[in-house]
């Protein structure tokens, strides 16, 4: 495939965008990446603003027709809807234009339009056209002479008997609640006379069977006295303790074979010692 060489095309495409943005300031003026955005961005408001340049000269134009009109004694609809009536197609640009720079103009064209106004307001209105009447359709004589004398009769009844009036309603009395209701229903109950307690007969005292007498157990043995323990009550004890114990009894430290580590005397010394 051959090669394409875009130079020119390239300096072509940078020539037109920088063209565009000249003026504008800073890096946006001569650096093609920031030129291209900023032109982006004033094409769109451009493209905004023309449609808005349409809308904000017309009210413009509206205000100043407005001023000039109420200064000769006409409100802004009220000229536009005479000059109309009158057959004057003057736009609001020109109308706004000659309210300005030639006001004496102005008040003449507002003599117009009253006088349009005057002459629609004296005008008489037109007659309404009258209502077009549908053609009947013919019809047997003897059916309708029938239909007539039988709606001529249902109406003379109506107009000369009067409507029969609605009867009254009973007053009905409130029903009786369901707990009222029966406590009028059964009749009151007399009292019965209570019937005297008899004394009842005293059960006599049977005698009680004596219990057999427990074995006296014997006696567990005396504790050696003068404070000698067994060996399992020595070790139970604590270290602390086993050293008050052996000064209780007047046991050197220095009498004690120690077999710990450098000589150290353990629990298990403290026990055989005094265990023995």
């Amino acid at each position: 495939m051959a090669r394409v060489k875009r130079g020119p095309h390239r300096k072509e495409k940078r020539k037109r965008v920088l063209k565009l943005a000249k003026g504008f300031y800073g890096t946006k003026s001569n650096a093609y990446r920031i030129a291209k955005q900023a032109v982006d961005r004033a094409l769109r408001f451009a493209y905004r603003d023309r449609r808005q340049k349409k809308r904000q000269f017309r009210s413009l134009w509206i205000v100043r027709i407005n001023a000039a009109s109420r200064e000769n004694g006409l409100s802004y609809n009220r000229l536009i809807s005479g000059l109309r009536r009158a057959g004057l197609d003057l736009n609001r640009k020109v109308l706004a234009d000659i309210a300005v720079h030639d006001p004496e103009g102005f008040a003449a064209v507002v003599e117009v339009a009253k006088e349009a106004l005057a002459d629609e307001a004296g005008l008489k209105v037109r007659p309404s056209r009258p209502a077009s009447k549908r053609p009947e359709r013919p019809v047997e004589p003897g059916r309708t002479d029938a239909k007539k004398a039988r709606r001529k009769s249902a109406g003379a009844e109506a107009e000369t008997e009067p409507a029969p009036k609605k009867p009254k309603k009973a007053k009905t009395q409130p029903k009786p609640k369901p707990a009222e209701a029966k406590a009028k229903s059964k009749p009151e109950a007399k009292p019965k006379p209570k019937a005297e307690a008899k004394p009842k007969p005293k059960a006599e005292a049977k005698p009680k069977a004596e219990k057999p007498k427990a074995k006296a157990q014997p006696k567990a043995a005396a504790k050696p006295a003068g404070g000698a323990k067994s060996k399992s009550e020595l070790e139970a004890m604590t270290v602390a303790e086993l050293w008050e114990l052996a000064e209780s009894r007047g046991i050197a430290k220095e009498s004690i074979e120690g077999t710990g580590a450098h000589g150290n005397v353990v629990k298990a010394d403290l026990v055989r010692t005094l265990a023995g």
